[in-house]
């Protein structure tokens, strides 16, 4: 399967013509979307990690796990960007592929100005972008924005995490007006876990258009228990 020209493999570093080679994409493991209607919400496995959620579709490449977990620590601490475009084709062959309708727009999961500045870079607007690229959508990064400076949610548990997030979104009245011009978008964020985050983003894009249809979107899931 050709996931865009590179002289190695971005797993395994063995010559290869394609970013990831024949022997480690067959060691993915990706969810089966098709029974589901491309909405993981009506899995059981699912629906049981993101218990707190008011969001009512998720859709994703796989649970998080080697070697896609490779790739997103790779491009998340290490800025590999070709990383992404392997990991956006995945996602829109696998996952957008076959979705009859798919969003006018795509917001990726927005980081605190000072996280970015910190850092100097989103890897969930990297990923966006090149999923965008690909599936010919647009993207906006000025919709919502992170208002609230939190600590990191990684050790946190799904409590401590929604206390954490509490107001931590803003959308300003310039961005509710161009909210209201859409029917469909898709939320992006590179990775899920408990939904904390993304269902805060969700609740606050909502909340200035309620007739709005949200998918939301991620590369993997890493549901806690």
């Amino acid at each position: 399967m050709h996931l865009g020209l590179s002289q190695n493999c971005l797993v395994c570093k063995q010559s290869s013509g394609t970013s990831i080679c024949q022997y480690c994409f067959d060691d993915l493991t990706l969810f089966d979307i098709d029974p589901y209607q491309h909405n993981l919400m009506l899995s059981p496995k699912v629906k049981l990690g993101l218990v707190k959620v008011d969001f009512p579709q998720v859709l994703a490449l796989a649970d998080y796990q080697w070697p896609l977990s490779k790739l997103l620590t790779g491009l998340k601490f290490s800025k590999h960007v070709p990383n992404a475009h392997a990991l956006a084709t995945l996602f829109v062959k696998h996952c957008l592929s076959s979705i009859p309708v798919l969003p006018q727009l795509i917001i990726p999961m927005p980081l605190h100005k000072n996280r970015y500045l910190f850092r100097k870079f989103n890897q969930s607007i990297v990923l966006a972008k090149q999923i965008c690229s690909l599936s010919q959508l647009d993207m906006d990064t000025s919709i919502i924005s992170r208002c609230k400076s939190t600590p990191a949610q990684t050790n946190l548990s799904a409590t401590q995490r929604r206390k954490n997030l509490r107001n931590a979104f803003e959308i300003d009245e310039a961005a509710q007006q161009r909210l209201k011009s859409y029917k469909h978008i898709a939320l992006f964020d590179d990775v899920i876990t408990t939904g904390s985050t993304m269902n805060c983003a969700y609740r606050s894009l909502r909340k200035h258009n309620p007739n709005l249809k949200i998918d939301i979107w991620s590369i993997c899931l890493t549901l806690v228990r």
